[in-house]
């Protein structure tokens, strides 16, 4: 009864919203927010600071749930607001665009003056998303879909995330900008050599030693624990298989990071603001089933993928393919992860990783930013 309460209440609040869209129009104002106002972060910023960086005549807005945090970003001339807020509400709905990486809630409105471009926050196709895998109530699935029938323009990483994510799990009918990822731009083009210095001197690390990056994708069954490595044994076996001397960084949910224990056997990488520096800067990627193997096959750096539940999360929530089959080495304990480790083979792995980006069919090119604002100015 609640949820069918929710449903009707949502359709009811899309329409008395649309009261605040009338009066004026800023047809060069931009509304950015991320993971529903919890982050400066993926797509949605690398096209606000492309545009901000070229002074192009656009008003920029974000909304965030704790504005304070990003007092910084006025210095750019970006108006902050409350995500959520009256303001913010009034802000999207008078403004020529909306851009987000995720859905937006389905009692927000857009006017037919308006564009909301969705540039989701993952590439390739690997786990399930949308209706592919959806077991919520009939309810939740019905608030869902009223979301995903606003109107909205989406970008694509890839021909598979085009037809399996966007076209068959969210059921898109609408307008795909088949272009590449944003956030992707500097892992493919591989021009900001600084960021390797950036991330070290962050985390106090030396230029020389290397990087690697453990970053889990976060499950609700899991707690932080569950997620350990035997952090000595892997940086033994990365100094045997590729030399020199390894730190470790590991990047949690924001969910369960406070239960980490601490410890020198790693450097919590959790809070750090932008996944794709640490991508960039690092030298091989450890995860399970994230999206960041997708960003990090582009760089041509290790990935090993590392799935101690995997039989679990597969029933529960899917893949688009069979996981074994992708270019990933496969590990389900930390014996077979180590063992990973020293027999890589960087040829073959190359290979693997060319052959799935062109079955795939990658549209990263590393100027999605350029031509997505290429789109708004032609479109204004």
């Amino acid at each position: 009864m609640l949820d069918k309460f929710k449903t009707w209440a949502a359709r009811c609040l899309k329409q008395l919203l649309k009261i605040l869209a009338i009066g004026s129009f800023h047809k060069n104002r931009i509304v950015f927010f991320s993971y529903h106002g919890k982050q400066y972060s993926c797509n949605p910023r690398y096209i606000s600071e492309y545009i901000a960086a070229r002074r192009l005549p656009f008003d920029i807005v974000w909304g965030f749930e704790h504005p304070d945090d990003y007092i910084y970003l006025k210095k750019q001339g970006i108006v902050l607001t409350k995500y959520l807020s009256l303001s913010f509400l009034r802000l999207c709905l008078t403004s020529r665009y909306i851009i987000t990486n995720a859905e937006i809630p389905s009692w927000l409105p857009v006017t037919r003056r308006q564009t909301l471009i969705n540039t989701w926050h993952g590439g390739g196709a690997y786990k399930r998303v949308g209706n592919a895998y959806m077991k919520e109530t009939a309810e939740k699935q019905k608030r869902a879909e009223l979301s995903r029938k606003t109107p909205c323009i989406y970008l694509s990483s890839s021909r598979a995330f085009t037809q399996m994510t966007i076209r068959q799990s969210f059921c898109h009918t609408g307008k795909v900008l088949e272009i590449g990822m944003p956030r992707n731009d500097i892992l493919v083009s591989q021009d900001k050599p600084e960021l390797y210095h950036k991330i070290r001197s962050h985390f106090a690390i030396p230029d020389d030693d290397k990087l690697l990056l453990y970053a889990p994708t976060y499950r609700n069954d899991k707690k932080a624990s569950d997620y350990s490595l035997d952090y000595e044994a892997i940086r033994q076996a990365l100094t045997e298989a590729f030399g020199g001397k390894w730190h470790i960084l590991l990047r949690m949910h924001y969910f369960v990071m406070d239960q980490l224990p601490k410890t020198s056997a790693y450097i919590d990488a959790s809070l750090y603001p932008d996944m794709q520096e640490l991508l960039y800067a690092s030298d091989i990627l450890v995860t399970d089933y994230s999206s960041s193997i997708w960003d990090f096959a582009l760089t041509g750096k290790p990935c090993l993928l590392y799935a101690t539940d995997l039989n679990k999360y597969d029933l529960k929530r899917g893949f688009y393919s069979d996981i074994h089959t992708w270019p990933y080495p496969l590990a389900e304990n930390v014996e077979e992860l180590i063992q990973n480790i020293k027999s890589f083979d960087p040829k073959q792995y190359a290979e693997n990783i060319e052959k799935h980006l062109l079955d795939l069919g990658s549209f990263e090119k590393g100027n999605a930013s350029k031509t997505i604002t290429k789109y708004l100015l032609k479109n204004l």
